[in-house]
């Protein structure tokens, strides 16, 4: 008896200590052909993940809905797919995939062909397993939804686009009772091309919809609504000159205050580039501007994957320079604190983390794409945002509001020799070159404004090149082949 006693202490102390134990990994997935991840969740002692993609034993069938469920180490225990051979099968964008108050969960999204456009809802229950499907707006007009939430009278509003009676496109706003059955449907938009991409319910029980407009050459678009879908305002942000961001997330705060992120900024460089930067805007409960940042190296490729305001009330976003993946970490006040950077082995292209949840270890558990080759990508990280052991917490600082970087490397992607040139006058600056996960790889000194810098022996990856002045840096990214 006493044998067994003890035999149980010890498996309860081990469980113990290994669930009390952060996590981290970093891993892709190519078990499918051309796939993306844009959803996770914690679930049963690991992660749900979906995204879509095509089988492997035909790369040329059609797209399917893909889920995943992993380990807490990000290996695969099961796997789902939903499609079929008559329709293309999309998951909408990201987290589009929500955790419902009934312990189940339910996914937006489309279908189509080359004939019929039809927008998704699919419900499961807790072992996701399909309770039911449905399906709206089945004709040749283009209809989809990309997002949804359910709403506090147990019902679902769905967001995404048609072209019902505008050949450009319209936001479009869908309302359904806790069965997945139509109530009403509302449009909105601009003469232009108008897309909905997120949506939350408010305190009065309307809803604040993000995304684009087609005012200028693409502008991030708010939507406020009231709870019947009544259209109450719109704004949109952006300069109307340039192709700028869209608001693809919507981050709420325990006092109803709501964290913007646009994709980015732009400026011009010199026909056909473009310098730009991403930005945070914060509306209070009543929708008022409390603060409007722009952050980051001036990059030619600026992108904002997702956003998650953590317990602490911090802001936690996912991003990308110029192909370099990071997680940036802001106050509530919006002040920069920290970047860490990743890349996904073996792919040299765009990388994007679409989806971010705080765990109970508090770290964060990210999913998203990889490029050059296309694979899913799944990211766990402590607390810091590392994914390394002897990662600094810190990070690296990030400047916020820069308004020229004034530095260039070429060529980018290098190989060998990476060539660096500011426009100012250096003096004694020192070159630091950091990987994917934030640690220092090499340093020299800047000479005469313009060097070469040795990157033989660098592994292939993404990096963050950082020209630190006497009273301030700059920092570009590039990529080694």
């Amino acid at each position: 008896m006493k044998k067994n006693i003890y035999i149980l202490l010890l498996i309860l102390l081990f469980n113990t200590y290994c669930f009390s134990q952060t996590t981290r990994f970093n891993n892709i997935y190519n078990n499918y052909y051309a796939a993306n991840l844009a959803n996770v969740y914690e679930y049963n002692n690991g992660y749900i993940c979906l995204g879509g993609g095509r089988e492997l034993i035909n790369p040329s069938g059609n797209l399917r809905i893909i889920l995943y469920h992993t380990d807490y180490l990000g290996n695969i225990i099961w796997e789902k797919s939903f499609g079929d051979e008559t329709y293309y099968y999309y998951h909408g964008t990201r987290n589009s995939l929500i955790e419902n108050t009934d312990g189940g969960y339910s996914l937006s999204g489309s279908l189509n062909n080359e004939t019929n456009n039809i927008c998704l809802l699919m419900k499961f229950d807790q072992n996701f397993d399909t309770l039911w499907t449905k399906l709206y707006f089945d004709n040749p007009d283009y209809t989809v939804f990309y997002n949804h939430i359910q709403t506090t009278d147990g019902g679902f509003a769905l967001v995404g686009c048609t072209t019902e009676s505008d050949a450009d496109g319209d936001v479009l706003l869908v309302k359904t009772d806790s069965d997945g059955n139509m109530l009403w449907y509302k449009k909105y938009g601009t003469s232009g091309r108008d897309m909905g991409f997120c949506i939350v319910e408010t305190p009065d029980n309307g809803f604040l919809i993000g995304g684009s407009c087609g005012l200028g050459n693409t502008d991030g678009y708010l939507v406020k609504t009231d709870s019947e879908g009544n259209q109450q305002w719109t704004r949109h942000y952006g300069n109307s000159l340039y192709p700028d961001g869209t608001i693809y997330t919507i981050g709420v705060t325990p006092q109803n205050e709501y964290i913007l992120p646009i994709g980015y900024i732009t400026t011009p460089i010199s026909e056909p580039f473009y310098n730009r930067k991403y930005r945070f805007i914060k509306l209070d409960s009543d929708f008022n501007e409390v603060w409007n940042k722009e952050y980051g190296v001036e990059a030619e490729y600026t992108g904002i994957g997702t956003i998650t305001v953590a317990n602490d009330g911090d802001i936690w976003a996912t991003v990308t320079d110029d192909n370099i993946t990071s997680l940036f970490h802001l106050t509530p006040n919006g002040d920069s604190i920290s970047k860490h950077y990743y890349s996904a082995e073996g792919s040299t292209g765009v990388k994007s983390l679409l989806s971010i949840k705080q765990t109970p270890d508090n770290g964060f558990i990210m999913a998203g794409v990889a490029y050059e080759p296309q694979v899913m990508w799944l990211v766990k990280t402590d607390s810091c945002g590392c994914v390394e052991e002897d990662c600094e917490c810190g990070g690296n600082e990030v400047e916020s509001i820069l308004v020229n970087n004034e530095i260039e490397v070429y060529p980018n992607p290098a190989s060998d020799l990476l060539f660096l040139q500011l426009h100012e006058n250096a003096g004694d600056a020192e070159i630091n070159i950091y990987d994917a996960t934030g640690r220092l790889v090499k340093s020299e000194k800047l000479v005469n404004n313009q060097t070469a810098i040795n990157i033989r022996t660098l592994t292939a990856g993404s990096y963050v090149l950082k020209v630190q002045f006497r009273d301030n840096f700059k920092t570009v990214g590039f990529i080694k082949n």
